[in-house]
């Protein structure tokens, strides 16, 4: 897996490039950047086909891996809630309701980083709510209209992709033989201090709904009820599956819906997608469960072959039990602290994380048992990220450069099936070791076009 932007004809490189300079229209990348340098990437990644297929065969079967562990320690989705110590109530989630692999691992985003070549596995990143879904469909599709006859095309719409899912989501017995109804619902939700309302969807939006063959219903959460048959209404409009956004928020003024989609999934006259116990695949404490089964000759040969190949060595710290009654592992963390990173299990844009290499000896081992009391953590092992010679822009001074960055690539797997790749690059003049890649913390969004 790399980037092959160097393997194009020169005359295609510098035509693409001189084009992307004058064109116009690419308030996908409007952000501004610290000291008011807002840095734009010049060019998408390039990916040949079939490196994108491998990739998403890898990242298909290492989700199933992961609901595979997850079964090994818990049998029903609230025992996995528990034995996870989820930070956070997940109103819909369905606590009696098996684990199964093609429910759990319907839509997902996995973060890759590159170390020579090879893709290594960072996170599962499996939730109702993945950011970069709509801008690296809609970036690819930029760029491949730039050259046209140039051979480069966009992977396929992970737009396109996740409501074909969402069409697939099984039928009710109510909706045999008529064109079902999806719900879009608008709300309002809070994310850490703030309580906002999400808005009715877009014409573009309703558009891809439809294409997928569903009538979209757009209605506010808090206006649902139930019919005396348990069928959800939103008005008088019966409804048969809901497409759910709200991932990591906590939902605001219900007014008794969540325990309407409660009881109605309950009783199998509504699908959900994804659904929300989906987000407990998203711990780094799978990626530490995988690696202890393959340690302990649980998984097969070529499973556990993908598993050292694709996964950075990940193990678990204070989960079950006090971290200081974990001798073995933390004299493991000791002798190899510099070529570790410590993660809560549960948790984003590198809150909370602990690269051994900026803390001393002394300190290092202390820090984590102080750590890992507060919210369990996995260890996993530092990767050494290939880096990519990657064109840009200053958005507000026009000043270009090229400079050697890293770069997060996350191929949207929905259904088993890949899509849109969502790409996060440092900034030029931003440190290239040892950081988190994550576009909360100022990386650059990107994409990727494919070459035959």
């Amino acid at each position: 897996m790399r980037d092959s932007w160097e393997a194009l004809p020169e005359e295609l490189r510098h035509e693409f490039l001189a084009r992307r300079t004058v064109s116009t229209g690419w308030d996908l990348y409007r952000a501004q950047g610290v000291d008011g340098v807002g840095w734009e990437p010049l060019r998408p990644l390039i990916v040949v086909e079939q490196s994108y297929r491998h990739l998403e065969a890898v990242a298909a079967r290492l989700l199933h891996l992961g609901v595979q562990a997850c079964r090994r320690r818990a049998s029903t989705v609230g025992e996995l809630y528990a034995v996870l110590r989820f930070p956070r109530d997940l109103p819909l989630m369905d606590p009696d309701r098996p684990l199964v692999a093609t429910e759990l691992t319907r839509y997902a985003r996995p973060d890759f980083l590159i170390e020579q070549g090879r893709p290594q596995l960072l996170e599962l990143n499996t939730s109702n709510r993945l950011a970069g879904t709509r801008q690296s469909s809609q970036l690819a599709e930029c760029y491949a209209r730039l050259c046209p006859g140039s051979g480069l095309s966009p992977p396929p719409s992970a737009v396109t992709a996740r409501f074909a899912a969402l069409a697939r989501t099984p039928p009710t017995d109510h909706s045999q033989g008529i064109t079902r109804r999806a719900l879009i619902p608008s709300y309002w939700a809070s994310d850490h201090h703030h309580t906002i309302r999400h808005h009715t969807p877009g014409r573009s939006t309703l558009g891809a709904v439809r294409r997928a063959g569903l009538e979209p219903v757009v209605a506010d959460l808090a206006d649902l009820r139930l019919d005396p048959a348990a069928r959800l209404l939103a008005g008088d409009v019966p409804i048969d599956v809901v497409l759910l956004e709200w991932g990591g928020h906590r939902i605001r003024y219900d007014r008794g819906a969540l325990a309407a989609l409660r009881a109605a999934d309950r009783t199998a006259t509504l699908g959900l997608f994804p659904r929300t116990e989906s987000y407990l695949i998203s711990s780094k404490a799978v990626l530490a469960w995988i690696h202890a089964d393959a340690a302990a000759g649980l998984l097969t040969a070529p499973d556990e072959d993908l598993v050292h190949t694709h996964v950075p060595w990940t193990a678990c710290l204070g989960l079950t039990t006090d971290p200081t009654t974990q001798p073995d592992l933390l004299r493991t963390a000791a002798t190899r602290r510099t070529r570790l990173i410590a993660k809560p299990v549960f948790g984003r844009a590198g809150t909370g994380m602990l690269f051994g290499s900026r803390i001393s000896d002394a300190n290092w081992l202390p820090t984590l048992i102080r750590a890992a009391r507060r919210s369990p953590l996995v260890l996993q092992r530092r990767v050494d990220p290939d880096l990519v010679a990657m064109p840009y822009r200053d958005q507000n001074s026009g000043r270009q450069v090229v400079a050697r960055v890293p770069f997060v690539l996350s191929p949207f797997t929905i259904d088993g099936a890949a899509a849109s790749i969502w790409v996060r690059h440092l900034a030029p003049d931003a440190p290239n070791r040892d950081v988190v890649i994550d576009t909360r913390l100022g990386a650059h969004p990107n994409t990727v076009l494919l070459a035959p």
